[in-house]
């Protein structure tokens, strides 16, 4: 105890000191585990911090305005115009997709017209320096365009030819390189051309119906931007706009940035949880190897208060030095990310030192440390000195009521860290249900393994009998093993079987039954031309074709979108315009799931059929109405039927089907789909292209590509935190054989003396690590397959396929990982000679 120039010292600050100076060097597997998990929580929090405040610095150059009117299909009215035209200055852009030509080859583009006053915000760039204003002028009796380089590319066109946009002949002036409002674009099916407004609106591309966005931008003079929006809706309450300032802009990436903060820091808090257990292991063996220091202590006075405040302390220390580690390797992350990947990345970073995502992670990772070690130092300092000085002790007994509850306190309270600092509630409780589950599965196939090891007939071979026999030993790390490895293997088993089902969905599945092209834009007089000149290609029986306008959700259910609660999985259809199409007779394929189908000839008061996805996420239900604002004009309808459909198909379907007699006389298109062999889809792209160049052919297998490559860029970022879980799972193992490394020299040293060999002893290892990494990688397999089931059919609600192949991968790579990173960690325990040890016996 303190000696007497102590006194004033706190005996337990005292031996906590003495402690670490002495210790310092045993807490590498602890340290590693909580860096690892902090900085993984840290870096994603900071990341996603660091990217909303660039898309904030960025916002007006992003949405192009500190005001944002969006129209589809109409532009806005002398008096809307005048009214915005009041506050500032207006630039208009229009944006639609049609094909573009350069001899007898055709592409898909994104094109964009825009007006003199273009870009209120921010440059455009191009490689040949050329200044926007550019755009508005002529070379010689053709209007110029530019392009993205991606075009020159893919039609073997070069700047200064012509080439035919929607009809109509451009020169390419020069190649784009940057868009100050189209840093975000996230998915792009072709290549963007850029002309003046006054040619696009001279095209047959600007006809009523046709599918073009014009978006209004307004850089205001003075005064709050959102006081301008509120005061717009107030003037203009039926415009049927989308409209906006700049805080909101880019509202997906803002989503998605959400969601991704949301999962990986999830997953990136599960690799710490893994590593609690490293933290738990480390601390046993390091209090196990000052059991005899212990009973000193209590033999001389030193009492059990003090002496857990103590250690207390020096795990509480500890935990905060590799937090604070972590904390500071996390928050470098935007920087990093910003100096080595800036040209790859989306948006731009803003910088910085972020502390809300740091103290999140600190406390994620205090919180693990003390409800992972609390119980082991309670029962530590609870043993009475004679026990301790017997020899071996089981550090899972004693320590009463206090050993007990004071872990289940640290993790109500991580418990509690994790439902305040996510948003999705319904996630953050899956998480936690989800690891509790995992939990008791693993502990149960531990217990399990151990039994079956006990259980196991006489084994000729001995040193099969000790590998087994080291499985249920008194203090045998098997659960910490099988924990390890399992979760870590559960991680990755569910990421790629998640990965492996969207894959071969999209590349089997929905390919084999999606149409192989959409055609939009469709003028109502050239439908009938069209049917017949595809149709004699394909066959009649391969086309279908619907009218189509646009229009967007109002009201649900009598009241404005903005107050209703909308399940985030249907979001998608209030957040901008929707294609609306009629039928009087029920469309091929339909199910009907409430309600009846209204009659042929129908005609009286506006009735529509909704998807019973939109049904469950609105709250509505048959009888109720809702208002849709088509061209201008808000039209309430009730909702006559509920039908059933299957989005992944990707067959023509609408979200919203009226009866006859509304929209009939609007102005609209027509969309098809068209089923054709290979053969056939080169054919009818090139006749489609030459005969109706305003029609926008998409090609579905170039959307499916596309759609495979994001959600393999997606893949390998969850692929990459999931491998911090599996690191975890590796300090885990290499803290678990630390802690038993003086249990196992003891043992090797017995089985020499007795006659075993060091072969014999090897194949003992082998077998005992080669049987855990077995448990662990069946269980890892089943609860990864599980966690995959549930996001493919129960989130996605898609058929899920289990991957024999990657089910005996995992096997094998856990029973690899086990026996490898096993030998690594006892090997040194056959080298020891008997007689050091022997002779204090």
């Amino acid at each position: 105890m303190p000696r007497t120039g102590t006194r004033l010292v706190p005996p337990a600050l005292v031996i906590c000191w003495r402690e670490l100076r002495q210790g310092k060097g045993e807490f590498g597997v602890f340290l590693a585990c909580l860096i690892l998990g902090v900085f993984a929580i840290t870096g994603v929090g900071s990341f996603s911090q660091a990217a909303r405040q660039g898309l904030l610095a960025d916002a007006r150059s992003i949405m192009g305005g500190d005001v944002e009117v969006m129209l589809t299909s109409r532009q806005m009215t002398t008096e809307q115009h005048a009214f915005f035209a009041g506050f500032g200055t207006i630039s208009q852009v229009a944006e639609t997709r049609t094909m573009a030509r350069f001899g007898d080859d055709a592409l898909l583009v994104e094109l964009k017209g825009v007006d003199g006053n273009y870009p209120l915000y921010g440059q455009v760039q191009t490689r040949e320096g050329i200044e926007p204003g550019a755009l508005l002028g002529n070379e010689g009796d053709l209007p110029l365009c530019f392009v993205e380089g991606l075009l020159l590319d893919r039609l073997g066109v070069h700047v200064g030819e012509v080439i035919g946009v929607g009809g109509m002949p451009f020169r390419i002036g020069g190649v784009l390189t940057f868009e100050p409002d189209r840093i975000v674009q996230a998915f792009s099916l072709g290549p963007r051309v850029m002309v003046a407004l006054k040619d696009l609106n001279r095209s047959d591309l600007a006809k009523p119906g046709n599918l073009v966005r014009y978006r209004y931008r307004v850089k205001m003079d003075g005064g709050d931007a959102q006081q301008l929006v509120a005061l717009a809706k107030e003037r203009f309450p039926h415009a049927g706009w989308a409209i906006r300032d700049f805080s909101r802009a880019a509202p997906s990436i803002r989503r998605l940035l959400e969601r991704l903060d949301i999962n990986l820091t999830l997953m990136g808090l599960a690799a710490l949880l893994i590593g609690g257990l490293g933290i738990s292991g480390a601390v046993r063996g390091y209090i196990g190897r000052r059991i005899k220091r212990i009973a000193v202590m209590k033999c001389v006075g030193g009492t059990a208060g003090v002496l857990l405040w103590a250690y207390f302390l020096q795990i509480l220390l500890l935990g905060a030095l590799g937090s604070g580690i972590g904390m500071v390797l996390g928050a470098l992350v935007p920087t990093l990310a910003a100096l080595f990947f800036s040209e790859v990345l989306p948006i731009s970073l803003r910088t910085g030192v972020y502390v809300e995502p740091m103290i999140r992670a600190g406390l994620f990772g205090i919180c693990t440390t003390m409800a992972f070690c609390s119980g082991t130092l309670v029962r530590a300092v609870s043993v009475s000195p004679a026990t301790l000085f017997r020899g071996y002790v089981d550090q899972d007994q004693g320590g009463g009521f206090l050993a007990r509850v004071l872990p289940g306190l640290f993790f109500a309270l991580l418990v509690i860290f994790v439902m305040t600092f996510t948003e999705n509630t319904r996630l953050a409780l899956g998480f936690i249900l989800g690891t509790l589950g995992c939990f008791v599965v693993f502990a149960l196939a531990a217990r399990g393994l151990c039994w079956l090891a006990a259980h196991v007939p006489y084994l000729p071979y001995a040193w099969a009998r000790l590998g087994l026999g080291q499985i249920v030993r008194p203090g045998a790390p098997t659960t910490s093993l099988v924990f390890a490895l399992g979760l870590g293997l559960t991680c990755l088993v569910a990421v790629a079987l998640v990965n492996a089902n969207l894959t071969r969905a999209l590349s089997r599945d929905v390919a084999d039954k999606a149409p192989s092209f959409f055609f939009m834009d469709i003028q109502q007089h050239e439908t009938a031309r069209f049917m017949e000149v595809v149709g004699g290609i394909s066959g009649p029986e391969n086309m279908s074709a619907r009218p189509v306008i646009r229009g967007r959700i109002m009201k649900i259910a009598g009241k404005n979108v903005e107050q209703v609660v909308i399940d985030p999985e249907v979001s998608w259809a209030v957040r901008g315009d929707r294609m609306l199409t009629y039928a009087g007779a029920m469309p091929e394929d339909t199910i009907i799931a409430r309600g009846i189908w209204w009659p042929e000839d129908y005609k009286g008061k506006p009735l529509i059929s909704l998807t019973s996805d939109l049904a469950r996420g609105f709250g509505v239900d048959v009888g109720d109405t809702l208002t849709v604002n088509v061209l201008g004009r808000n039209i309430t309808a009730t909702i006559a039927n509920i039908r059933d459909v299957d989005w992944t198909t990707l067959a023509m379907q609408f979200a919203i089907i009226f009866a006859p007699g509304v929209l009939d006389k609007a102005p609209g298109t027509t969309l098809a789909a068209v089923r054709a062999t290979p053969e056939q889809e080169s054919r009818i792209f090139g006749v489609v292209s030459d005969l109706f160049p305003t029609v926008a052919i998409i090609r579905i297998k170039d959307v499916l590509d596309h759609v495979g490559a994001l959600f393999g860029r997606m893949a390998r970022v969850f692929q990459s935190v999931s491998a911090l879980a599996l690191v975890s799972g590796f300090l885990v193992l290499a803290g678990a054989f630390s802690a038993d490394q003086h249990r196992r020299i003891y043992d090797a040293v017995i089985y020499k003396v007795c006659g075993a060999t060091r072969k014999d002893i090897i194949l003992a290892l082998m077998t005992e690590f080669a049987v855990i990494g077995l448990g662990a990688g069946c269980i890892g397999c089943l609860t990864g397959s599980l966690a995959a089931w549930g996001v493919i059919a129960g989130f996605m609600h898609m058929p899920f396929v289990v991957d024999p192949l990657l089910a005996v991968t995992t096997v094998i790579a856990g029973i690899v990982m086990a026996v490898g990173l096993g030998l690594l960690g006892t090997i040194r325990a056959l080298g020891k000679k008997p007689a050091g040890y022997l002779r204090n016996e």
